[in-house]
């Protein structure tokens, strides 16, 4: 039997002449087409505006749709039953969750499920949750503030019923930084001048004059983008593009890189702190060489007496700011100084009153002279701490150059007494209110510099005196320590750890009766970590103030401090750890009752050194907390020889080549080490002049021996014209 073949589809049939007839068709009957339904291609499905918004698929449903029904949004279909989704007037739906993990999370690399305001995984773990940069909006920002700024007001979506909304919904913003409205330039300008103003650093800003030309829009825009991003960042404000602020204003620098503009130095300045605060220290510490030769080229190193008084007194702290910018990056080396001191004609700032004022007060050099009349100048907290910076620095390229063995034993102790009596006469200087008391800190109206003042005061006799802490990590080499006398060493031992007690006091009082909202600066975190630093070591030294139960308590005081002021700063994150860790190895050692305390716990081991010259690595041994360590700069000069010759057809170039290399680092270690044995010479001689006949053998034999050979560990303190006419118009631009 035969069957007929059931056509796959229907047969198109045609009334036309050449389709009458087929060859291919059997004779007979014709089987009637099967009806199919087909879809009309040209037919949309009804898609709400929520769905459209959102990009997603839209069920059509009527009413409302299922997405919308599922997740509680106001679907166009209920507004508007009759009408196309076109015509509504669109709200958009708040934004729910994240497609990106948050900050925290993606560091910790944990599983982030990006919920708005706060993930779950920053809610647990009670820390703030912040989101990446945005494409719109173009800042970090806050779980917060992306939720609101998924709900914009009725008025930017009104004009969406007329346009498509492909046009003005799905347009990627710019990634430029918006534009600062007034009433936030305001408000940052004030926060500036009340919380940022009262640090040394930042003190360079005349407010009549910048709050005056902020309200009259006249404001250099590269200075305002850096007082607001810096106060930003110190307060916080993390909704802000503070950021993105900074990098407008650093581009607009760098473009107009040969204009030396005294505005563009005040901006740069801020950005260099911007840059520090926020952990970009290699940017920081290249800036500032810009921010140097810039006002050495507004020769702001000298004095002009024709400009008003604010306009004089202005230029001056700028460049005192400039000055205090060394501590961050150099320790105690004159080759990293921007400003060296003997380049410096300017006299010190005035006091905060006659600043605003805008009245001239003499106030004396940074050295003072011989004559009587200089030395008894009467200078404000500003200067005394200005003063007091100098005689740090001096006292810590003394010890470079006894841990180098460059300083002569002869010579230490006339060394000691001579900083001694400079510190002596500082003191003198201050006025009656200006001294240190619990009631001058409470009255105080500058309580973060009066609290900075008094606690480097005591630091700097604490790097002084800490040269004769046997077992010490930055106690001075076994021959120096047998040259000095051991009444002497002992007397040296209990002033270093008199005055660590006293800072460990001034921080005691400041947690008790200070101002909690005011700001501090770095130096204020290196004194409190050095204090307790050595409050802990020097409780195994016997007639020691504190046992090692509460040296550790009044170093978890210190950290306390350095925690709460200093909770975001990436310059003072190294300092919390290393305290951290030192309380931890010090109350193992209290729990174990261990009596071999005579010398630090172990630091964490030390990056390698090959990055750089391994010969001024040796010379210069930046603590692990230097900022200038920490840029991490890496000399690539094994590459501007071009690519070396295969190891499988070596030659006598690259032999002689490999030699010299070989020689030059043995040459430089030679150097190093020839410095100890010279010094060694007088300074066993001095010892033996000291102890007469009896041999004593040298004291700190806990130190290792490179230590002994290389030198110090130091501490973190110091790490690390165009068409703007400056000699017109000086006076009206202030």
């Amino acid at each position: 039997m035969t069957e007929a073949l059931r056509p796959l589809r229907p047969l198109q049939v045609s009334s036309g002449p050449h389709h009458s007839q087929s060859p291919h068709l059997k004779s007979g009957p014709i089987p009637a087409p099967v009806s199919v339904s087909v879809p009309d291609p040209l037919k949309k499905r009804a898609i709400c505006s929520q769905c459209r918004i959102r990009k997603v698929r839209c069920d059509g449903r009527p009413e409302i749709c299922q997405n919308c029904d599922r997740l509680g949004f106001e679907c166009s279909f209920q507004e508007s039953p009759g009408k196309s989704p076109g015509q509504y007037v669109v709200k958009l739906p708040e934004r729910r969750r994240r497609m990106q993990a948050c900050i925290p999370c993606h560091a910790k690399k944990t599983r982030c499920l990006g919920e708005l305001p706060s993930c779950s995984s920053c809610v647990r773990r009670s820390r703030v949750c912040t989101y990446p940069r945005t494409k719109r909006h173009g800042s970090n920002a806050r779980g917060q503030d992306l939720a609101e700024v998924a709900r914009p007001d009725d008025k930017s979506t009104q004009h969406l019923g007329g346009a498509s909304l492909g046009q003005d919904i799905g347009v990627v913003g710019s990634t430029e930084a918006p534009a600062l409205d007034r009433e936030t330039t305001l408000g940052l300008m004030e926060d500036y001048f009340q919380r940022l103003y009262p640090l040394p650093s930042f003190a360079f800003l005349h407010k009549p004059t910048v709050m005056q030309r902020c309200r009259d829009q006249t404001m250099n825009e590269n200075l305002k983008l850096a007082i607001c991003a810096i106060t930003a960042l110190q307060l916080q404000r993390t909704s802000l593009c503070h950021d993105l602020w900074v990098q407008q204003a650093e581009q607009s620098i760098l473009q107009q890189i040969g204009r030396a503009s005294i505005f563009h130095l005040q901006a740069l300045l801020l950005l260099i702190r911007y840059r520090i605060e926020s952990g970009e220290f290699s940017t920081a510490f290249m800036l500032a060489a810009l921010a140097a030769r810039t006002a050495l080229a507004l020769r702001l190193n000298y004095e002009r007496p024709e400009l008003s008084d604010v306009a004089q007194e202005a230029r001056r702290r700028l460049f005192w700011g400039l000055y205090l910018l060394d501590d961050f990056f150099c320790v105690g080396l004159r080759e990293f100084e921007l400003c060296p001191e003997e380049t410096i004609h300017l006299q010190l700032p005035c006091d905060e009153e006659a600043f605003e004022a805008g009245r001239h007060v003499p106030t004396g050099l940074l050295r003072p002279g011989p004559e009587p009349s200089e030395n008894i100048t009467v200078v404000g907290l500003r200067g005394v701490f200005l003063r007091l910076t100098s005689i740090r620095r001096a006292v810590m390229r003394f010890n470079r150059r006894v841990g180098l063995g460059d300083e002569m034993s002869p010579t230490i102790s006339g060394s000691i007494q001579r900083f001694e009596e400079e510190l002596r006469s500082l003191k003198a200087t201050l006025r009656p209110l200006d001294h240190y008391s619990v009631s001058n800190l409470i009255s105080c109206r500058w309580q973060a510099q009066f609290l900075m003042l008094h606690m480097s005061w005591h630091q700097c006799h604490c790097d002084l005196y800490r040269l004769g802490l046997d077992g010490y990590s930055e106690a001075a080499p076994s021959p120096v320590l047998i040259a000095i006398h051991p009444r002497d060493r002992v007397a040296m031992q209990f002033k270093c750890l008199e005055h660590a007690e006293n800072i460990i006091r001034i921080v005691s009082d400041f947690s008790n009766y200070g101002d909690f909202e005011c700001l501090l600066e770095r130096d204020a975190a290196v004194c409190a970590f050095e204090s307790a630093r050595l409050v802990m070591f020097g409780s195994r030294i016997p007639g020691a103030v504190s046992s090692l139960d509460v040296a550790i308590n009044k170093a978890k005081s210190s950290l306390n401090l350095i925690t709460r002021f200093f909770p975001y700063s990436a310059s003072t994150r190294p300092l919390r750890k290393d305290l951290e860790r030192l309380i931890a190895s010090y109350s193992v050692r209290l729990a174990l009752q261990t009596q071999e305390a005579f010398s630090e716990p172990d630091p964490p081991s030390a990056r390698p050194s090959t990055k750089v010259s391994q010969y001024a690595a040796s010379r210069q041994r930046l603590s692990v907390q230097s900022l200038l360590l920490q840029s991490d700069f890496v000399d690539d000069s094994n590459e501007i020889a071009g690519p070396t010759r295969g190891t499988d057809a070596p030659s006598t170039d690259s032999g002689i080549q490999t030699n010299c290399q070989a020689s030059h680092v043995s040459r430089s270690a030679n150097d190093v080490s020839s410095v100890t044995p010279k010094a060694q010479q007088g300074w066993a001689t001095v010892g033996q002049a000291n102890t007469g006949s009896d041999q004593v053998s040298p004291p700190g034999s806990s130190l290792d021996a490179g230590q002994e050979d290389a030198g110090l560990i130091f501490n973190p303190w110091m790490g690390f014209t165009g068409t703007e006419d400056i000699s017109q118009g000086l006076d009206d631009e202030f």
